[in-house]
């Protein structure tokens, strides 16, 4: 019986261990990363978030707070070889499924108006646009406006 890669995908919790190779990927993924302190405060400070192992490389993370009446997602990020395999999906749906676990009611995110293959995820997943955020992301010409998702469980 042959092994589908997807099997040999690893969700795990993100762990304090994961922040030289979560930060690596940020940095190789965004002009304008978070910083490794961010993300070291996420993980310390217990938000909801998980890594994906491939191997022994991390190759997507999930950073979220869930939380009663809402969850927020706040960076979703899958390296770009690894890109159209689920592993987004994956994420987006672990998150669901432990915020719909501690009864929130709804999540949201904000995605920026250029990147439409984030926004065709979302889509998918049946999140809808609520609203847009003004100069809220920073890019080379300055900031770059964000869509407010909403999706509700």
């Amino acid at each position: 019986m042959a092994v589908k890669s997807s099997e040999l995908y690893r969700f795990l919790p993100m762990r304090i261990d994961d922040l030289n190779m979560v930060h690596n990927l940020e940095a190789d993924s965004y002009q304008f990363p978070w910083t490794k302190e961010i993300i070291r405060d996420c993980i310390l400070y217990n938000y909801d978030s998980y890594s994906v192992f491939f191997g022994d490389k991390i190759i997507g993370y999930i950073i979220s707070k869930i939380s009663y009446p809402e969850t927020h997602i706040l960076n979703l990020t899958v390296n770009s070889k690894f890109r159209n395999n689920g592993i987004g999906t994956s994420l987006i749906q672990l998150i669901i499924d432990d915020a719909r676990i501690r009864n929130s009611k709804d999540i949201i995110l904000e995605v920026r108006t250029s990147n439409a293959s984030a926004q065709s995820l979302y889509k998918k997943l049946k999140f809808e646009i609520i609203g847009l955020r003004k100069d809220y992301y920073e890019c080379k010409e300055g900031r770059e406006d964000a869509l407010v998702l909403k999706l509700e469980l």
